[in-house]
C-alpha cells in the first residue's frame, strides 16, 4: 500500500501490517545478506586466487606462550610437594627470524635429539633444600646441571629443559647429589608427559591416524616418525595395562550389563600373520563405565572371558554366542526392542500396512518409557507392571495371528519370527525398574570406535588392538562420567608411574579420590602463572 487513502483505519490493522513489513524487510535482509556471500564467493573464484592458505602473522609471548608452561609448572609443583625439592621455570619465546621454513624449501629431516629452535624453550630448574645437602658438617655446592630434555604437547609443542642441579663436597669431593627428576609417564622415550597424552588424544578421541598425525608434527617442523608414534601410544597403553582388571569389575559389579560387538581387521592377525578379520567387544553399565577387548574370532572367547563371574541382567542383541556362554542360573538375557523394531522397519518396502500396524504397536511401548522418564527404578517398574503387560499381549497376540498369512521366508515373517523365538527375552524388561528397553546403551559406547575404524581402516596387530580397547575404554568411560579426558590421562599416568594402586585409578575411583585434588593444584598453578606474568 503506498497511498495514504489504502492504508486501514483500524489501530489494530495497522499494527499487523507495520508486523508483517518488518517481517517481510528481515526475510529480505537475510535474502541480500546470503546473495552478497555468494558474489564474494564467486568473485573469488573467478577472479582471485584459489589457494586457502592462510598467512599467520608472528606475534610476541602472548596468552599461548604464556599457558604454555602450565603443564610443566603444574609437574614442577607436584615434584615439590612429593619432595622438598625447589626450583624455577622460565620461558624462552623464539626469535622471530626462527620462524620454520616453509614447505617449498627442502631441507633435510634433523635428527630426533636436535630439537627445533622455532618453537618455545622451557626450562625447569630443579634444586635440593639445603638442609637435604649437608656433607662434612657444611652445605654442598652447585657443580653444574643433570640436563634431560624432551619434548611436551600443550596447544604447540615446546623443548622442555629439565635442568636438575647437581652438588658435590669440596671437603672430601667424594660425594655427589643431584636434583630429583620430576614423575615421567614412559622412561626412555623423547617425548613428554603432555605430549604422550595428547598423542594418545589425537589417535582415540579424534581417531588421527598415524601418517596423518606424522604430517600434522611434520609441518611444525617436528620429524617424528609414524613409528614413533605407534610405540609411543603402545607403550602408554601399557602402562594403563593394571586398571583394566578393577574396570572390568565395577562394570560387571552391578548386577546389570550391556554387551556389544563390531568389526575391524587386524593387518597382522595373531594366527595367520596376514590381513584377516577381527572384533571388537564392548561391555557397559548403566553408570556409564565401559571396557573394549579385541578378539580375533566372533565366537565365545570374548565373552566366555569377560562374563565368566558376572551375575544378574545382561542385555544384548539377539546374537546367540551370549547365551550359550552364560550360566541361565546366574545371568538373565535382556533382549532389545530396538533389534526387535528394526526388523519391521526393514520389512516396510513389502509388506507396508502389517508393518506399520507392528510399528505403531512397538512404538506405545516406546511411548511408555518416555512416560517413565526421570523415574527411580521403583516407580518405573510399577508404572511398567500397570501399563506395559496389555501392551505386549496385544503385540504378541497380533504376531500369532499374521505370522500363518505370510510366506515363511518373507522379510516381515522374519521380524515376527524374531520377537516370538525371543519372546521371554524381550519381556523380561518389564520385571526390573534397573532394566532397559533396548541395548542402546552399548551401541552408543562402541560408536566412537566405528567412527574411528572409519579413520585408519584397521588396527595393526594385536598389541596395536589392546592399546585401542584400553583406551577407547578409558575415554569412553571419563566422558560419560564428565571427567575431563586429558586431565584423568595426565593425572593417572603420573600415579602409575610413581606406583600408585591401579585399584584406584579407574576413572570412578579417580573423580572420586584424586579429582579435586587436581584441580585444587591446577588452581594453585594457574594463580601462579599469572602472579608470574603480572597479571
Amino acid at each position: 500500500m503506498t497511498r495514504e487513502s489504502e492504508l486501514p483505519r483500524d489501530v489494530d490493522a495497522l499494527l499487523a501490517l507495520i508486523f508483517q513489513e518488518r517481517v517481510e524487510r528481515d526475510t529480505l535482509v537475510v535474502k541480500v545478506a546470503a546473495l552478497e556471500h555468494q558474489v564474494r564467493v564467486l568473485s573469488r573464484w573467478a577472479f582471485g586466487p584459489r589457494s586457502e592458505k592462510r598467512v599467520v602473522e608472528t606475534q610476541s609471548a602472548g596468552p599461548q606462550e604464556l599457558f604454555s608452561f602450565m603443564l610443566p609448572r603444574e609437574e614442577a609443583q607436584r615434584l615439590a610437594d612429593q619432595s622438598g625439592a625447589q626450583g624455577s621455570v622460565t620461558l624462552e619465546v623464539p626469535a622471530v627470524d626462527a620462524a620454520p621454513l616453509s614447505s617449498k624449501a627442502r631441507k633435510p629431516a634433523p635428527r630426533r635429539t636436535e630439537f627445533p629452535e622455532h618453537i618455545p624453550h622451557v626450562r625447569t630448574e630443579i634444586e635440593l633444600a639445603e638442609a637435604k645437602r649437608q656433607c662434612c658438617g657444611q652445605t654442598m655446592e652447585p657443580m653444574g646441571h643433570e640436563r634431560t630434555k624432551i619434548l611436551e604437547r600443550v596447544e604447540s609443542s615446546v623443548v622442555h629443559e629439565i635442568a636438575r642441579v647437581k652438588y658435590c663436597c669440596r671437603v672430601c669431593q667424594m660425594k655427589v647429589l643431584t636434583a630429583p627428576l620430576s614423575t615421567r609417564g614412559l622412561e626412555r622415550t623423547l617425548l613428554g608427559n603432555s605430549f604422550l597424552v595428547s598423542l594418545a588424544l589425537e589417535r582415540f578421541q579424534h581417531h588421527m591416524p598415524y601418517h596423518r598425525l606424522e604430517q600434522k608434527y611434520a609441518s611444525e617442523g617436528l620429524a617424528l616418525d609414524r613409528s614413533v608414534l605407534c610405540r609411543s601410544t603402545i607403550a602408554l597403553s601399557e602402562r594403563f595395562e593394571p586398571v583394566m582388571p578393577a574396570l572390568r569389575e565395577e562394570v560387571l559389579s552391578e548386577g546389570v550389563a550391556f554387551a556389544d560387538e563390531t568389526r575391524t581387521v587386524f593387518q597382522e592377525a595373531p594366527s595367520t600373520k596376514e590381513r584377516a578379520e577381527a572384533w571388537m567387544w564392548v561391555y557397559a553399565n548403566k553408570s556409564g563405565d565401559c571396557i573394549f577387548d579385541i578378539n580375533e574370532s566372533r565366537g565365545k572367547d570374548s565373552p566366555a572371558r569377560m562374563l565368566a563371574c558376572f551375575s544378574g541382567f545382561l542385555h544384548v542383541d539377539g546374537y546367540s554366542v551370549y547365551p550359550s556362554v552364560i550360566d541361565p542360573e546366574r545371568v538373565k538375557i535382556v533382549a532389545c526392542w530396538a533389534h526387535a523394531r528394526r526388523g519391521f522397519v526393514e520389512a516396510g518396502g513389502s509388506e507396508r500396512k502389517l508393518a506399520h500396524e507392528a510399528l505403531d504397536k512397538i512404538g506405545k511401548l516406546f511411548e511408555l518409557e518416555k512416560l517413565g522418564a526421570g523415574l527411580d527404578a521403583f516407580e518405573l517398574q510399577k508404572l511398567r507392571a500397570e501399563r506395559a503387560p496389555p501392551l505386549l499381549d496385544d503385540f504378541r497376540a497380533w504376531c500369532e495371528s499374521t505370522l500363518p498369512k505370510l510366506l515363511p521366508k518373507s522379510p516381515l515373517a522374519g521380524a515376527i519370527g524374531y520377537c516370538l523365538n525371543r519372546w521371554d527375552d524381550l519381556a523380561r524388561y518389564v520385571s526390573d525398574g534397573r532394566l532397559e528397553i533396548t541395548n542402546n546403551r552399548s551401541e552408543r559406547c562402541v560408536r566412537p570406535f566405528a567412527v574411528g575404524r572409519k579413520n585408519w581402516a584397521f588396527v595393526g596387530n594385536e598389541r596395536g588392538g589392546r592399546a585401542a580397547a584400553i583406551f577407547y575404554s578409558l575415554i569412553s568411560s571419563c566422558r560419560a562420567r564428565g571427567i575431563h579426558v586429558r586431565d584423568y590421562l595426565f593425572d593417572a599416568m603420573l600415579r602409575l608411574a610413581e606406583g600408585g594402586d591401579p585399584a584406584t585409578l579407574t576413572p570412578c575411583e579417580w573423580q572420586r579420590r584424586y579429582a579435586a585434588e587436581f584441580d585444587e593444584r591446577r588452581r594453585y598453578v594457574a594463580t601462579s602463572v599469572l602472579l608470574q606474568a603480572g597479571r
